[in-house]
């Protein structure tokens, strides 16, 4: 019998079988993965494992809050659910800031520090393409290097102010400068 963290990974697993990330030819699932490597270091408490690497699931598969509360409790159904986007939004960026609106009113440290990963891994996983390609990877993401950019950098913001780890926060920010130049703070 897996313990609630292996059930939670072969789940997501399954969930994401078959998808790929945008940029990558690699399964969804190593992203997940990465996410709660991250994770794992910062916080030891197993609702916020399963979060991490459930984090994608409402946005891209067919299941919902409803059968991840089923499985694995209302806490990490609550939290999916605080880190997913509200894909009926069909515009990128009209999305992305209805998403930002909502974590700049979360102050759930771990809401926040599994947004943190989730962007810093997307930073981590495209930055050889990023050296080779340079801004035409953005043509890939639905938003342009201005509003990837804004996203990007609202989200250091956020993370800072809620008082994130200051590991990630610092490999994020040194990222964030690479693709798009320094923060203001």
């Amino acid at each position: 019998m897996y313990n609630r963290v292996e059930a939670a990974i072969h789940f997501m697993i399954r969930a994401l079988h078959g998808q790929k990330m945008k940029n990558e030819n690699i399964d969804k699932s190593f992203h997940s993965m990465i996410v709660y490597s991250m994770i794992r270091d910062v916080s030891k408490t197993e609702d916020v494992l399963v979060s991490a690497l459930l984090h994608n699931i409402i946005n891209d598969t067919e299941y919902g809050y409803e059968e991840i509360e089923e499985m694995f409790g209302t806490l990490v159904a609550d939290m999916v659910s605080d880190l997913s986007e509200d894909m009926s939004i069909a515009k990128w960026l009209d999305r992305k800031k209805d998403y930002i609106r909502r974590m700049r009113a979360n102050n759930d440290i771990n809401v926040i520090n599994i947004m943190l990963a989730d962007k810093l891994d997307m930073l981590l996983s495209n930055y050889d393409n990023y050296l080779k390609n340079g801004d035409k990877i953005w043509k890939n993401t639905g938003g342009s290097k201005d509003e990837n950019r804004w996203l990007y950098r609202e989200v250091y913001y956020i993370a800072k102010k809620v008082g994130a780890d200051e590991g990630m926060l610092s490999r994020y920010k040194e990222l964030v400068k690479v693709y798009f130049g320094d923060i203001d703070e």
